[in-house]
């Protein structure tokens, strides 16, 4: 698995995906974000890199995914092992708001 790399000129699609959650489910919910990543989507072809976050106050939780290309987070998204586990991580949490993004200025120390 590559590492993950914030810069313009990366030909890549990145999907952040924040999930909401009860506060006593984040870490479950972290769990099974980084399960299914293991499990499905870091073997599936496109996927680039997975990184995720779990908010301080314990109530959100970031996925941000890097693919390839459109074509490979379109083809993810028809899978059924996808669907199934979207399912079980949606039986956690509270709801999600996925977009795809493209970066457009990186600044670094």
């Amino acid at each position: 698995m590559a590492d993950t790399t914030i810069t313009p000129e990366a030909d890549v699609v990145t999907l952040i995906n924040i999930f909401t959650c009860a506060e006593e489910r984040q870490d479950e919910l972290v769990s099974m974000l980084d399960r299914a990543t293991a499990e499905v989507f870091s073997g599936l072809p496109g996927f680039v890199s997975a990184n995720i976050h779990a908010s301080l106050d314990k109530t959100r939780v970031v996925n941000y995914a890097q693919w390839a290309s459109m074509k490979d987070f379109d083809t993810m998204q028809l899978r059924e092992d996808v669907r199934d586990h979207m399912a079980q991580i949606m039986a956690i949490a509270t709801s999600a708001d996925p977009r795809l993004f493209q970066v457009k200025a990186a600044h670094h120390a």
